[in-house]
């Protein structure tokens, strides 16, 4: 027998036990945040670590995690022989370019700009532009990254791509390095963000970045909320360093009720939503790496602990 244990404050653990137990009738699903006999534990499948941490699961095969992000999971909590996974499945993939592209869009078509007017009684044209006016830069080249940057390119948008090592993507111009950073932020119309969090990422979006971008550039931040530093957005947005910005993710969550992002009348906020698995198609990979985890066998999207995902 196979025992997982689940905890999640965002996924339906009846969900997730009907469609394993489906697949695997001998597995034992065990659902936090408390787990009673960690030691029995073979898999641990969360989003973020249970409250008695992971220590306490001596026997562990793996940690599964039930997001494309691993920095919520705190790697240096899980001894170094155990074996990590993302969660990469089409549905998570697909959800991600949807909100991406919606959020694109909304800056594309001005209706950022539409929203203050109507707030101030102002009846005032602005004529769409065509996508192929349009640049858009996409930090982080991943599964994630790559999907959205082909749907925006497929669009006809001017794409620029950026991340840590050199890839190659159809109509997407790919960079690496500092140099080139500096130089695609400062011509780009929309930033999105959707790089892994890690020592070298943290506070990447800062006020030296935002101070690099033309003053009509737009933000769409859905990578991880340690990426931002808040207090510089919300001053690049009051000084007209950027013209909007649409947050799915941020340092704290749930948002503190107080936080002046709920009231800023240039930022669009969602709360961590912009791309949830779903049992139904996510569990393939689980299942998969649950049977991997049990025979001893390296995972589907292990992550690389040399890098942080």
């Amino acid at each position: 027998m196979t025992t997982v244990f689940f905890y999640s404050d965002l996924d339906d653990p009846q969900a997730w036990r009907a469609t394993l137990q489906a697949a695997l009738p001998d597995l034992k699903f065990v659902t936090g945040p408390e787990c009673d006999q960690p030691e029995a534990v073979d898999v641990a499948l969360v989003w973020t670590p249970p409250p008695q941490g992971f220590r306490a699961f001596t026997n562990l095969r793996a940690v599964l995690s039930l997001g494309a992000g691993i920095d919520q999971l705190r790697l240096t909590d899980i001894d170094a022989h155990i074996p990590v996974a993302r969660l990469i499945d089409p549905t998570l993939t697909q959800r991600m370019v949807e909100y991406c592209l919606a959020a694109v869009f909304y800056f594309h078509r001005h209706l950022h700009l539409h929203a203050r007017h109507q707030a101030a009684r102002e009846w005032r044209f602005l004529p769409p532009g065509n996508t192929s006016e349009r640049r858009v830069l996409v930090l982080g080249l991943g599964e994630l990254g790559a999907a959205v940057a082909q749907a925006l390119a497929q669009l006809g948008f001017q794409v620029t791509g950026w991340s840590r090592s050199a890839k190659q993507i159809t109509d997407v111009e790919c960079r690496i390095g500092s140099a080139a950073l500096a130089q695609s932020l400062g011509s780009c119309d929309v930033v999105i963000n959707l790089l892994p969090l890690t020592a070298e990422t943290s506070g990447l979006l800062n006020r030296n970045f935002f101070a690099l971008l033309k003053p009509e550039t737009c933000l769409i931040q859905v990578g991880r909320g340690g990426h931002l530093v808040e207090a510089d957005l919300l001053a690049a947005l009051d000084q007209g360093q950027v013209a909007g910005a649409f947050i799915d993710v941020f340092s704290v969550e749930p948002l503190p009720v107080d936080h002046p992002f709920w009231t800023h009348p240039y930022l669009r906020l969602t709360p961590h939503v912009a791309s949830l698995s779903d049992p139904a198609q996510s569990s393939v990979t689980v299942i998969e790496n649950i049977r991997r985890a049990m025979r001893g066998e390296p995972l589907q999207h292990a992550v690389d602990r040399t890098v942080g995902y």
